[in-house]
């Protein structure tokens, strides 16, 4: 402004400039100086935005409306080109024949470093208009996936499009619920941190980085939508499975120990289902006789502690107990009666929760499992709360099925159902207790939410 000043008063000295000509040129000035902030607000639409309830996407919504045209839409990152064929084969095996359409948008995730090739991968996003996302990038990797998500959509009733993120990894979950919010996505899939690879008979363990870890769970956080996590291990070993070629058998267990995240599993798993190369199992869990009364209390705090990360987090959201129980056998109930032909169906009475799981894991006998993150835990998920999280984004189950350690041979896909009213999650403040020592804890801690298990 002192410079716009500074020139006018040398122009008018000049006699370039009239007195009414500096009167409209200072007012045009200090119109526009003045304007810029708010316009900028009023166009500028951040990527949390557009958070009402009614834009809030899970997979369930879409088996509740009669539209046979209605698209499965899926948001596939990835954090480079060895995570493709897994995302093929997952997307494949999601793919319903009969009815839906799906869409898929996938996203190659790319740090903005101080790197010079960096800085021009940023100048050519800028071209088209898009500062941190572009969908024509033109580069080796871009067009190999490119390549073989073309060749992918030539199966039938696939459309894919391709597009790249550059972003600091503190705002690329800003990028990538931008994009979930504006194409309309029911699923957003994230490659988990570590990947595991197979050299002869050894199993080597990598990391992208700690900080992936953070984009993964501030998406969890913020997306307008649904979000499975997928810890690979090997799923399809790249290997391609149609609706005409059967003879690859994809083998998938879907856990399910109750409540809205176990629901949107099933969800999947009916989709699943659908495909005649896959060969869906669902494992329901339940308390061995005996045991179905235990009281199990979880003392949460929302206040930010030093350990979050070593403890599981739950929704704080109120619940009915009753009505959870009744919506999952409904649940239940709805998903026999419809896949009853395609998809087998057991029950496992258990007492050690986790020598179950991690004896589905270690078995071989799937190439996925998949279980809900468990944000409002039936009892059973809720005694696991007392363990020391490794990887606490992925709740209790998907927690002991993903750390190393374990011997577990299948991967996992861990499902978060979207819910705005579920989105407050608070960590674990006390262990378990049991109905006889509930007593002893009638009043709560300052700042401490107690919530039943379900």
């Amino acid at each position: 402004m002192v410079t716009y000043a500074v020139a006018f008063f040398h122009f008018s000295f000049l006699q370039v400039l009239n007195d009414e000509s500096f009167a409209i040129l200072v007012l045009m000035a200090l119109f526009t100086t003045f304007i810029t902030t708010p316009t900028v607000l009023a166009i500028y639409k951040p990527a949390r935005g557009g958070s009402s309830t009614s834009s809030r996407r899970k997979l369930g919504d879409l088996t509740t409306t009669k539209d046979t045209k209605d698209e499965l839409r899926i948001l596939a990152c990835a954090h480079g080109s060895g995570n493709v064929p897994t995302l093929i084969s997952l997307v494949e095996s999601t793919r319903s024949t009969k009815n839906s359409q799906l869409k898929l948008y996938i996203m190659h995730l790319v740090e903005l470093t101080e790197r010079s090739s960096s800085i021009i991968m940023v100048q050519r996003v800028r071209k088209n208009g898009l500062p941190f996302i572009n969908q024509s990038l033109s580069s080796e990797w871009h067009d190999r996936v490119t390549g073989e998500f073309q060749a992918y959509s030539q199966y039938g009733r696939v459309s894919a499009r391709t597009m790249t993120s550059i972003s600091n990894l503190t705002t690329m979950h800003e990028d990538i619920c931008h994009v979930g919010e504006n194409k309309k996505v029911a699923l957003i899939i994230l490659p988990f941190h570590l990947q595991w690879r197979g050299e002869g008979d050894q199993t080597i363990m990598d990391s992208v980085g700690h900080g992936w870890r953070g984009v993964n769970q501030r998406v969890l956080k913020n997306a307008p939508c649904s979000v499975a996590v997928l810890v690979d291990r090997g799923f399809g070993n790249g290997s391609q499975i149609s609706e005409a070629n059967t003879n690859i058998i994809r083998r998938v267990c879907i856990m399910f120990f109750g409540g809205p995240d176990d629901r949107e599993a099933l969800e999947l798993g009916g989709r699943m289902g659908e495909h005649p190369a896959v060969k869906v199992t669902i494992v329901r869990f339940v308390q061995q006789e005996g045991q179905e009364k235990n009281h199990v209390v979880l003392q949460l705090s929302p206040s930010e502690r030093g350990g979050a990360e070593l403890s599981y987090s739950f929704s704080t959201a109120i619940m009915n107990p009753e009505k959870e129980k009744e919506l999952d056998e409904t649940a239940m109930a709805e998903f026999k009666s419809k896949w009853e032909k395609t998809v087998e169906h057991t029950e496992n009475a258990v007492s050690n929760i986790v020598e179950a799981v991690l004896a589905i894991g270690r078995s071989g006998d799937y190439d996925l499992i998949v279980v809900g993150k468990g944000r409002f835990p039936s009892k059973m998920v809720a005694e696991l709360a007392y363990r020391q999280a490794e990887h606490a984004e992925l709740g209790p189950v998907g927690d002991i099925l993903a750390s190393s350690g374990h011997g577990v041979v299948s991967s996992v896909l861990v499902i978060q159902q979207h819910n705005l009213a579920h989105a407050k999650e608070a960590p674990v403040s006390n262990a378990v207790r049991t109905e006889l020592e509930k007593s002893a804890d009638e009043s709560c801690g300052v700042g401490e939410i107690a919530r039943d298990a379900m």
